[in-house]
Formats: structure tokens, sequence, C-alpha cells
């Protein structure tokens, strides 16, 4: 991934090299606005009615540090892997033991992205092409029973992990070849998800199929009859907008690349710029028009919370029948690998960056 050649780099060189403009980290990174679809229903779980503020503050909160991160990156032309590693040069000369924390903390918070991403794409595929009584969908291996921890719980093997890690390793493979050879990539499919997506978040407002009841009341908690702004009401909001924030703030990942931008001091404010501004579009519309068309109970439904539903949902709120759906649902894997390359590709350059930033060296 590291071994694309340009720049003045020696052929050949364990470096990252200058090949990429903006408009390329910001193709890279689109795989971000389609966090929302999987997040959505989670948020509406959690805060009621308001999840449609809490997104909306979310990714302002994070378009409003989108701009520090930009004026930081500019301070580090030679670095890559974004925050973290700002952040880890920051501390270091305070405490060597957070400082290489920033890092992998970092790290850590995208790994999920892979799983869970692999996971309901797993999903998609073997509901479209099995039935529900298949073997290949009730087959499974159990290594370890975790039902002390929770009823149920245990590590497995079965059909979805195989699936998913066949769909990790064709994302490793995308990305193979180099970050130029993926951006490419990550265009064609980012085009094929965004635009589908915004029509989705548009379609419904033109047609008048959002309905300002489903807004109401306008307070935090799922149960009508105690949602209220009192104490709990606003730890149920605050939870929201913390929880929000894994999937709003997740564009800063654009300027993990700043090290292999041909023009760092132009090419770093534009990349975050435009993907926040994507993300803000994102994050307002679809939510918006998710729980005005199917209201709370719609949105809070297992299967848009667990992801599974999701196609389904979106065929409804644009009067599609049993073609728009399959439609969709190959929308909704695409989206979930283009999410799945863009959080490998951040986070493995924030792991490429830690050992030469002091006090990463030790691990």
């Amino acid at each position: 991934m590291v071994d694309t050649v340009a720049g003045a780099s020696a052929p050949g060189s364990s470096t990252l090299h200058r090949v990429i403009g903006w408009k390329d980290a910001f193709w890279v990174a689109s795989g971000v606005p389609a966090l929302v679809l999987f997040s959505i229903g989670g948020i509406a779980a959690t805060v009621g009615t308001p999840s449609v503020l809490v997104w909306t503050l979310s990714v302002l909160f994070g378009f409003i540090q989108a701009f520090t991160y930009a004026e930081i990156a500019g301070l580090f032309p030679n670095k890559s892997g974004g925050a973290s590693v700002y952040g880890a040069a920051a501390w270091v000369r305070y405490s060597k033991f957070i400082a290489p924390l920033s890092v992998w903390c970092n790290w850590l918070a995208w790994t999920p992205v892979l799983a869970i991403g692999c996971g309901i794409a797993a999903g998609y595929i073997l509901t479209a092409f099995f039935p529900a009584d298949a073997a290949v969908r009730t087959w499974e291996i159990q290594l370890v029973d975790l039902s002390f921890f929770k009823e149920g719980l245990g590590l497995r093997l079965n059909s979805t992990f195989f699936i998913g890690a066949v769909l990790m390793l064709i994302s490793f493979g995308i990305q193979h070849r180099g970050i130029l050879s993926t951006a490419k990539v990550q265009t064609i499919v980012a085009v094929s998800v965004l635009l589908p997506l915004l029509i989705i978040g548009i379609v419904p407002l033109i047609t008048g199929d959002v309905s300002m009841k489903a807004f109401e009341p306008f307070a935090p908690g799922t149960d009508v009859a105690t949602a209220a702004w009192d104490k709990a009401g606003w730890t149920l909001f605050f939870g929201g907008l913390f929880i929000a924030a894994w999937s709003a703030y997740a564009f800063e990942t654009a300027i993990c690349y700043t090290s292999e931008f041909r023009n760092p001091a132009t090419d770093t404010y534009k990349a975050i710029l435009y993907s926040g501004l994507l993300c803000i579009a994102v994050y307002v519309l679809v939510p918006l028009s998710f729980q005005g068309a199917l209201g709370l109970a719609g949105v809070m439904a297992p299967g848009i919370v667990d992801g599974s539903g999701v196609a389904q949902a979106m065929a409804t709120m644009v009067g599609g029948g049993a073609f728009i759906t399959n439609l969709l649902v190959v929308m909704l894997l695409l989206a979930l690998m283009l999410a799945i390359t863009t959080a490998m590709a951040g986070s493995s350059r924030t792991l490429y960056q830690a050992p030469s930033t002091a006090g990463c060296r030790a691990i």
C-alpha cells in the first residue's frame, strides 16, 4: 500500500509518495457518509424524536473541528495518520504513555467499521442468494461459549464470518496497489452509492412524504408519555451526541493522507472541507427523510437498528417495488465496501506513521 511510485523518494523505498490531490483523498474518504445508514436506527432508539437534531449538531461539531485539523496538518506536511498523530506529537512532551495511546485508540475506533461492515454485507449476500432454512445460513461451529457474560453469546465460525473475511481481503487487495489506484476505485463506487443516497434523502421532502407528526413530541425519550427535556432527557441527548460522533466526525480521515498530497498546503484543507460539506448534506437530509417518512417506530425497527432492513425501508420511502429493493441491496453492499475501504485506508496510515512519531517507537 505504501510502495507507489512518484515524488522524490527512491523507487522501491518503503515510504509514502506524493501522488494524489485533494479530490483523490475526498473520494477515498467518501465512505463516511454511508455510515449514517447503519447508525440511524441506534441513535433513534437512544434519543427518540430529537435524533435528527443529534445528527445535525454532531456533524456540525465535526465540521468546526475540521478547520482545526486542517490548520494543524499544515504544521506536519510530511506526516500521515491525521488527528491522532498530531495528538501524539502534542502529548509526547508530557507523557510517553498517552502519546502512543492517541494513535492506537484512533486505530481501535476504526476497526469496528471493518467487523460490522463485513458482517452486515455478508448478511445481505446470504439473504439475497439463500432461503432462510438453507444449510449455508444455519450451520456454525462454536469455538468458545461466552453465555456466562450474556445468554446466547459465543465465539463461533459460520458463513457470515467467511464471507466477511473474503470481503475484507477484497478491500485489502484494492488498496494493495497504492493510494492512487484506491482513489480511482473509490470514485466509481462512491458515485454509484452517494447519488442514490442523496436522492433518497431528497425525494420524500419533495413528494411531501415527510410528516412533521413523526417529530412529535420533540423531546428525548422513546416513550411518548415520559419524553421530556429534563435531567434524564438531556442525559439521553448528550449520550446520543457521543454515539453519533463515531460516524459524524469520521470525515477527518481525509487528512490522513497529508504526506501523500502533491501540494499539502492546499490539498489538505480542500479535502477535509469538501468531505465535511458532503457529510453535512447526507447527515442532515437522510435522518430527516427516514424519520419523517417512516416515523419514530419505523426508524427504531430491529431491521433498521441492525442494518438488515435498511434496503427495504429505503425502497418504501421512494415507492419502489422488488426490483428497486434489489438495486438498493446492491447499493448498500457497495456502500459497505466503500466504508470498509475508507476505514482500512485511514487507520493503516495512522499505524504506518506511529513508529516515526516520537513516543510511539517502543510499540
